[in-house]
């Protein structure tokens, strides 16, 4: 079974869970809707609130929120 790692930009939709900046992503292998919150602000380090299996990485490039899901 071959393996591929795709990188999926975070949604532009600004959603707070309590007094965080919410961060998703939908997994191109299952289309979960993967939740995240942000620390600080909206480049910030992640924590995870429901995630899949898939989701491999954070990544910020060039101020962009990314998300690494290998599939």
């Amino acid at each position: 079974m071959h393996m591929t790692v795709q990188l999926i930009p975070e949604s532009t939709a600004i959603d707070m869970i309590g007094p965080y900046l919410a961060a998703k992503a939908v997994c191109p292998a299952c289309q979960y809707e993967n939740v995240l919150v942000h620390i600080e602000g909206p480049t910030s380090p992640v924590k995870p609130v429901s995630i899949c299996q898939h989701i491999t990485a954070h990544i910020v490039d060039d101020g962009i929120s990314h998300f690494e899901f290998q599939c």
